[in-house]
């Protein structure tokens, strides 16, 4: 019995092994994701529909975390960090709305 539960568990690694390998395009793109994400929305709820703050780290929030938040009301930009990677939206008009910055 033990030795095909090991079995199973040695082919279910292997599976998901060679899923992450054949999805790595989209897997490495993840952790992008989460700072532009925060980023654009935090920028278009406070910029384009001028809540508070507060509201907008509300609407913003996701379940993966953001380890740093900068808004630069003078340039009127967000800049934020999560999983490693930085992303910073610029506001542009109301009729615009806001718009990632390339690195």
């Amino acid at each position: 019995m033990k030795r095909k539960i090991s079995v199973l568990i040695s082919l279910l690694f292997l599976f998901l092994l060679f899923w992450a390998q054949w999805n790595w395009k989209h897997l490495s793109s993840f952790p992008s994701i989460i700072s532009s994400f925060y980023s654009k929305e935090f920028c278009s709820c406070y910029f384009v529909m001028e809540l508070s703050e507060e509201q907008c780290h509300n609407f913003a929030r996701q379940w993966v975390p953001i380890s740093e938040f900068n808004l630069d009301k003078e340039n009127k930009s967000v800049t934020v960090k999560g999983l490693g990677r930085t992303n910073t939206t610029k506001y542009l008009s109301k009729d615009y709305g806001c718009t990632l910055v390339s690195d």
